[in-house]
């Protein structure tokens, strides 16, 4: 009799101990497995305790694979980039942009707008920035407005500051002088 008691009492309590699975509906935003999604986000990114960018944008998407992560900025993105002074020198306006976290490239897409503070400005619909290279470049089509001239061309590539930048094949009118190269 007592055994069955002391059995019956060990029964009961794992017959009672039930685990129920929370309801983390409200805290997920996201209908598909394996994303993550986050709205009105600003990233600072600094490198040896310079400001480099701060990139902000109203809805983030970031999709976890076995081998990859993926952020998707469907509403678009602006990037501020600075100087080593903590000025910022240039920035990035699009409508819709894609991060490959593993290759750490960003294709923008979509409105793409690039200018800094000496006046030039990039439009264009597509622009890739390459993080670890620090450069931007595309072979599609792009518009180069700098102060009162404008210039057309097939494939492009800058640096971040978009103080420097090569054509590939470019038109419009150029004022070249000789003997000096780009800074």
């Amino acid at each position: 009799m007592k055994y069955l008691f002391i059995l019956s009492t060990v029964l009961l309590a794992f017959a009672s101990c039930v685990v129920e699975e929370p309801d983390l509906s409200r805290y997920t935003g996201s209908k598909i497995d394996n994303v993550e999604e986050a709205r009105n986000i600003e990233v600072k990114y600094t490198d040896s305790s310079y400001l480099v960018f701060i990139l902000k944008a109203p809805l983030t998407r970031r999709s976890l694979e076995k081998y990859a992560v993926e952020e998707e900025f469907p509403e678009g993105l602006q990037v501020t980039f600075y100087d080593k002074s903590g000025q910022p020198r240039s920035w990035l306006k699009s409508d819709y942009a894609r991060r490959d976290q593993v290759n750490r490239k960003i294709v923008i897409q979509k409105n793409v707008v690039l200018y800094n503070d000496r006046g030039q400005r990039l439009e264009g619909p597509e622009l890739i920035w390459d993080e670890r290279s620090k450069e931007f470049h595309t072979d599609r089509f792009v518009k180069i407005i700098d102060n009162d001239k404008t210039i057309y061309s097939y494939g492009f590539k800058a640096n971040e500051a978009f103080t420097r930048y090569e054509l590939n094949s470019g038109s419009g009118n150029m004022h070249v002088e000789e003997g000096k190269g780009s800074e």
